[in-house]
């Protein structure tokens, strides 16, 4: 499941490292975190231009009362770029 609000997280870099830590236990580096914050920017725009996207990506996905299906679209494709790095699925 998303987790897109946490107790201390209030904003979209802070919310980012949450999910970075739990999913490659470690914070971004600056960069990283920089990146990731400009792809969910990347990914609200093309959502809000385009809302049957958003329906189709978030389809199969349980949807998050109160949240937009375009913010939570972008969401889940802004995870699925942390789920699917080499870091996340292998151990070095």
């Amino acid at each position: 499941r998303l987790v897109l609000v946490t107790r201390d997280a209030n904003s979209d870099a802070e919310r980012i490292t949450f999910a970075f830590r739990r999913c490659l236990a470690r914070p971004p580096a600056a960069e990283e975190l920089e990146k990731l914050v400009g792809l969910l920017a990347t990914n609200r725009a093309f959502y809000a231009e385009n809302p049957d996207a958003a329906s189709e990506a978030i389809a199969k996905a349980m949807q998050a009362e109160g949240i937009a299906k375009e913010e939570y679209a972008a969401w889940i494709a802004t995870a699925r770029i942390l789920m699917n790095l080499d870091e996340f699925i292998t151990r070095e």
